[in-house]
């Protein structure tokens, strides 16, 4: 009795094992969906932050977001991530060719630029629509930028002809005003760091200060290469980002597939030693039952407990492999949640730069392609709902000889200090934004007339209430404003020579004015 008591106590112990085992098997299974988990936010943040860079690799990513949260096996996934791995490497070898071809393009525009001092005035607004395109990817970037150097090579042409025609014709000296003006809006709309962003500013603060013609050819070219230096740190930049996430995720990759493999082959073993232990327990079960006479059935016994602890050793080895899978997956977690960090930091700086993108970087307001783009909007809804939408043209008045008697940057800081001032003065949902150089627009929408009215004066009031003071003199500044309203067939290009001439009116009145017109 002794033995079988020892038997049934070894046998306790030995299922209260492997219901340990078990649970351990369920927590490492629990551990292998949290991980899918985290895997599924991480494709899913990588698609979001590479959209755009390549329409296939959109496509491969969208198709593993898709099937993730499908819960398809992953070991079936895999090949999908060696597309993807191809495919970005791809992406390099192809913006490597077009980064080629831009450098060509610039070289060959280079030397015709050098032969000619001016741009055509009727080739200017090419130029501005160009430059006001909305598609910010990298691709279309440097398509923009091919492009832009190709339409400063029609220009050439053009004045080439005229030169040949007219041998002592000079620049205009109002077509001078006005590229120079151009290239102004050009830098403010630009948000370079580093080197590149430092030149910019010295570039615009030479044009401020009044240049040749010649050398303004010369500040034309170069800010085209800084353009296109500070398109090429962005494309490094993307390109270390993404051959870093392709190393992880191959890493995740293989990694991955060993311990499913692994988890596979456990759960096998398990089920084999589980099979096995029900044998020997429903052995052990008959012989105690059918044997009156322990002592004869002792060897029997005695191979059965061999084979038991047989069973217990298989049992440990296999719990040492258990811990070393439980513990490849806590450190693939914790990649994939550096992955994920990571992921999610690009995606915020690419926000980030979204949102400057549509920033004045003098005034901090809104500048002229994020103006187009909400005029568009809110012109869209007006069709719809025909609400009241109100356009309005501030400009501020003797500007001009603001920076001739005290400097341009009396000039800058007094552009700063009123777009600060009216974009406190305005309504959350009201948007203000740089139009030109000395002028700034504001929409209005589903206001009526009174609410209009004591918008904009009070926006007048604001800025002539000012305290500025430039070389120890107190200077009241003012701003004159036109205004209009969308009515019957109008366009957003309608309105805005609508507002011009109103302003236009307003100014011929006197300073400090606010005009509408119909």
């Amino acid at each position: 009795m002794t033995d079988i008591t020892a038997v049934a106590t070894e046998m306790s112990k030995l299922k209260l094992r492997l219901d340990q085992t078990q649970l351990s098997y369920r927590d490492a299974s629990l551990k292998s969906r949290r991980e899918i988990a985290i895997l599924k936010r991480l494709i899913s943040r990588l698609s979001v932050a590479c959209r755009g860079l390549d329409q296939e690799l959109d496509e491969k990513l969208l198709q593993l977001r898709h099937d993730l949260e499908q819960n398809k096996d992953i070991g079936k996934m895999i090949p999908r991530l060696a597309v993807v791995e191809r495919l970005v490497t791809r992406l390099s070898d192809f913006a490597d060719k077009e980064n080629h071809a831009l450098l060509e393009q610039i070289h060959h525009s280079s030397e015709m630029l050098r032969r000619f001092h001016g741009l055509p005035a009727q080739l200017k607004r090419d130029l501005r629509n160009l430059l006001a395109q909305k598609d910010h990817s990298l691709a279309h970037t440097h398509q923009q930028a091919i492009r832009l150097m190709a339409l400063y090579e029609r220009a050439l042409k053009v004045v080439s002809c005229a030169h040949s025609e007219h041998p002592t014709a000079s620049i205009h000296h109002d077509l001078q005003l006005k590229l120079t003006g151009e290239l102004q809006n050009l830098i403010t709309e630009l948000d370079f760091e580093g080197e590149a962003g430092d030149k910019l500013l010295q570039i615009r603060n030479q044009l401020l200060n009044g240049v040749p013609p010649s050398t303004l050819m010369e500040l034309s070219l170069e800010i085209l290469r800084l353009v296109l230096d500070g398109t090429h740190q962005e494309r490094r930049t993307s390109q270390r980002f993404l051959n870093n996430i392709t190393g992880e995720l191959a890493t995740l990759q293989k990694t991955t597939h060993q311990s499913a493999d692994q988890s596979q082959i456990i759960f096998e073993h398990r089920a084999t030693m589980t099979s096995e232990l029900a044998g020997l327990t429903q052995t052990l079960k008959t012989g105690l039952a059918d044997n009156t006479n322990l002592n004869a059935w002792r060897p029997t016994l005695t191979d059965l407990t061999r084979e038991l602890q047989i069973l217990a050793e298989r049992n440990k080895a296999l719990e040492k492999r258990e811990q070393a899978l439980l513990e490849q997956l806590s450190y693939n977690e914790s990649k994939i949640t550096q992955l994920c960090e990571q992921t999610q930091d690009y995606r915020q700086r690419l926000s980030d730069q979204e949102k400057r993108i549509f920033l004045d970087n003098l005034t901090k307001v809104y500048n002229r392609a994020a103006l187009n783009d909400r005029l568009e909007h809110e012109y869209r809804r007006w069709l719809r709902y025909q609400h009241p939408l109100c356009v309005a043209l501030i400009d501020i008045d003797n500007f001009k000889a603001i920076n001739e008697n005290y400097g341009h940057f009396a000039g800058d800081k007094v552009l700063k200090i009123i777009a600060r001032t009216l974009s406190q003065s305005v309504a959350d949902t009201d948007f203000i934004a740089r139009f030109s150089d000395d002028a700034f627009m504001v929409i209005l929408a589903e206001q009526n007339e009174d609410e209009r009215q004591q918008c904009l004066n009070k926006l007048r009031q604001a800025v002539t209430q000012l305290p500025f003071r430039f070389r120890d003199r107190n200077v009241t500044i003012s701003v004159s404003i036109g205004a209009t309203l969308f009515d019957g067939n109008d366009t957003p290009t309608a309105v805005l020579e609508r507002t011009e001439k109103a302003l236009f009116s307003a100014r011929s009145t006197g300073n400090n004015r606010l005009l509408w017109i119909a």
